[in-house]
């Protein structure tokens, strides 16, 4: 059985009303070259509220540029696709990540 204390602390999935996660993820990996993932265990394949939900998957290292670029790349297309969403998600990710770093 895994280590639990291996594990990751965190939840990265996002719902969004389908099929906007999709149009998201499309619009992130071929303009931005960010491949987010499938939302896994949301909702079957064939179930239409499959295209609605998404996660942000690392695999290995992964450090605070890599995940405010990520999150950067992901409002842009939430902007570029008009997709109703709201604001300061960026700036209060700098802020935990600057927290964090002066302590």
């Amino acid at each position: 059985m895994p280590n639990a204390a291996h594990r990751g602390h965190s939840v990265t999935a996002a719902h969004l009303p389908a099929p906007d996660a999709t149009r998201l993820r499309q619009w992130c990996e071929t303009n931005a070259g960010v491949t987010l993932g499938i939302g896994l265990g949301m909702a079957t394949p064939q179930d239409p509220q499959a295209s609605g939900s998404l996660r942000v998957a690392s695999m290995g290292h992964v450090n605070a540029h890599m995940t405010l670029g990520a999150l950067a790349v992901m409002q842009a297309g939430l902007t570029a696709l008009r997709i109703p969403h709201g604001a300061g998600a960026l700036e209060a990710a700098t802020r935990v990540i600057a927290t964090a770093a002066a302590s």
